[in-house]
């Protein structure tokens, strides 16, 4: 799936937070997307997987209008969400979660089976609620929450901040196999970035809810070039 956003505009009521931004995510690729606090990183997002609506600009899937779509119709589209915070049930068991994630799609019974194999430690910690999960248990489970809908586009929002290293390189590994699949990826980084410049192709910086700067993510890689960039953000 490719995505096409162009001149988009959103924010929180009177509030716009993003002012014309674009961006564009190719398949079989992972696109990063950095920027300082407040740059509207987690805003595009949302925007982007109708949980906020845009004022002005278009939203392309494959060249067809999705600009008008709301959350459910977004992950029918094929995108699939996971936000930086609040991305499970916490009161409910790890099961649940994926129930009633699995719920609206057929034989849901088998796509959590199918979870189970790609994630054992889900199914380890099956009768347990989500609020009792480590950090990178919880993330595990958003992120096979949002792969039960068989998405073509994944939108992770900062997915590894504050992780423990083993989680950090799981996700990094699991995120790598979808992409060569064909899967088209956004990842939203703040914390430690270079494990996903390493793995993306292009970079796009956000700052004040505006581009600053796109370019190939190898370029950031470079000594020094990444605080640089950062520190020139306002």
């Amino acid at each position: 799936m490719k995505l096409e956003v162009k001149g988009l505009h959103s924010g929180y009521g009177k509030v716009t937070i993003l002012h014309g931004v674009n961006l564009v995510a190719e398949p079989g690729e992972i696109t990063c997307v950095l920027g300082p606090n407040g740059a509207g990183k987690s805003t595009l997002m949302k925007t982007i997987a109708g949980h906020l609506p845009a004022s002005q600009g278009t939203i392309a899937i494959d060249g067809a209008p999705a600009t008008g779509l709301n959350a459910l119709s977004a992950t029918k589209a094929g995108i699939g969400y996971v936000a930086q915070e609040r991305n499970t049930f916490a009161e409910m068991t790890v099961r649940d979660n994926l129930l009633a994630s699995a719920l609206s799609f057929p034989n849901s019974e088998g796509l959590i089976e199918e979870t189970y194999r790609r994630f054992p430690i889900l199914q380890e910690r099956a009768g347990q609620l989500a609020a009792t999960l480590s950090g990178g248990e919880r993330q595990t489970l958003a992120i096979a929450n949002a792969l039960l809908a068989s998405p073509k586009l994944l939108i992770l929002d900062e997915p590894t901040a504050g992780l423990a290293p083993i989680f950090v390189d799981r996700i990094v590994d699991w995120i790598t196999e979808l992409a060569a699949a064909g899967m088209s990826v956004i990842w939203v980084v703040e914390q430690n970035p270079e494990k996903i410049l390493k793995i993306s192709r292009t970079t796009w910086m956000l700052d004040a809810g505006r581009n600053r700067e796109t370019l190939p993510s190898s370029d950031l890689l470079e000594p020094g070039r990444l605080e640089e960039m950062l520190l020139q953000a306002h």
